[in-house]
């Protein structure tokens, strides 16, 4: 009786196929796990982002920290002019409050960064809700889009109040922002129109557009919300954060039109964004 010594060329193939059908189905499922663990740091880092913050509206009569500051004496911050970073941003208000620079990077956040000199400091992965008085509620040119907290203009002295916020449970200040524009030798870049933290046409990381400029010869730039299998952190006034799809922060559109429309017909026009938030920003006015 012959005894076989091997597979033959069907088997192989049989085996092979398994392995291939297998690595296809845990491939993904590895992948989606690893980045839900960066999502958990991502997560991590914000809720110090808002400790810091928290403890900064304490010690400044419960206004919030703004998204900039213009025209400030640097050498009371930068000792040194040579290495003075060229804005003063949220993340030198909160670093006083910080343990580590680092908190500020999400190890989901690859986009590179540029400050146009090759040196950039620690890349940073989240911003701030922008206010603006006059274009939040539509009272200039209809606009209803600088609804957010935290004041980025030198002509708007300070960022929202503990006590104007509608709702701090309710109310998200800090999201994920990835761009190559956001590092610590700026500042912690921001949106001006609130409503693209939810703006479907937005993409979500890792997915991002691109534009052209911000430095001389111009540079490739990447913008996205930051996100993670679809997913986005957001943090809260009242000191929580939590994971949601950005889409559902508010009803869409957010316009003037649309937020009468919706109002009439008695449905929800709530928003995780605006300062007025009580659940359902009710009766537009």
């Amino acid at each position: 009786m012959k005894l076989r010594k091997g597979f033959t060329l069907i088997e192989l193939l049989v085996v092979i196929a398994i392995i291939a059908i297998l690595a296809a189905i845990l491939v993904p499922v590895f992948a989606q796990a690893r980045e839900k663990a960066r999502q958990t740091t991502c997560l991590s880092n914000m809720k110090n982002v808002l400790s810091a913050a928290t403890q900064y509206t304490q010690d400044y009569d419960e206004i919030l920290n703004r998204i900039r500051v213009w025209n400030y004496p640097w050498q009371q911050i930068y000792p040194n002019p040579a290495t003075a970073n060229w804005a003063l941003g949220a993340e030198d208000m909160l670093m006083p409050y910080m343990r580590n620079e680092q908190i500020w990077t999400c190890p989901s956040d690859s986009f590179p960064r540029n400050d146009c000199d090759g040196s950039y400091g620690t890349p940073i992965s989240y911003s701030f809700t922008h206010f603006q008085p006059g274009y939040d509620d539509g009272e200039t040119g209809g606009w209803t889009a600088t609804f957010g907290l935290h004041a980025y203009y030198n002509w708007v002295p300070l960022s929202k109040a503990l006590p104007e916020i509608g709702a701090p449970s309710d109310t998200a200040g800090v999201f994920e922002f990835w761009t190559t524009v956001s590092y610590t030798e700026g500042f912690a870049y921001w949106r001006w129109d609130v409503r693209n933290v939810a703006d479907p046409a937005w993409p979500t990381g890792p997915n991002y557009f691109t534009t052209t400029g911000w430095c001389s010869p111009a540079i490739t730039l990447q913008f996205a919300i930051g996100g993670h299998n679809g997913i986005t952190n957001f943090g809260f006034v009242d000191g929580h954060a939590k994971a949601v799809d950005r889409r559902t922060t508010m009803a869409w559109p957010w316009t003037v039109a649309a937020i009468q429309a919706r109002t009439a017909a008695g449905q929800s026009n709530r928003n995780l964004l605006h300062w007025k938030v009580r659940g359902n920003y009710g009766t537009y006015k």
